[in-house]
């Protein structure tokens, strides 16, 4: 009987508390920031760096040296992507809605 107890426990552990010792060993070699502005500092170089390359990449995409032409298409591109984020929240909203209903 108490092996069965166990066994039932063993699976109710989640898989990342079984494998604690390899995300240790994975968060070791990883440097978080000491304080939130270095956290925010790091955050918007990311960003800075992210959209950079971004535009990199449409100015090759297009072939375009006019850097009007970049900044247009990236406005529409990061409009775009604002419209389908907001599909997106308003049928996860309508998703939770629904299943809380039930």
């Amino acid at each position: 009987m108490r092996d069965r107890d166990r066994m039932q426990r063993d699976r109710e552990v989640p898989i990342w508390l079984k494998r604690l010792d390899l995300v240790r060993d994975e968060l070791r070699g990883m440097r978080f920031p000491r304080t939130a502005e270095e956290g925010v500092n790091q955050c918007a170089e990311l960003s800075a760096v992210s959209m950079g390359l971004f535009k990199e990449e449409i100015r090759r995409s297009l072939g375009a040296r006019n850097e009007e032409t970049v900044e247009r298409e990236t406005r529409r591109l990061m409009a775009r992507f604002s419209r389908i984020d907001e599909r997106w929240k308003d049928t996860r909203r309508k998703e939770c809605v629904t299943s809380k209903g039930q």
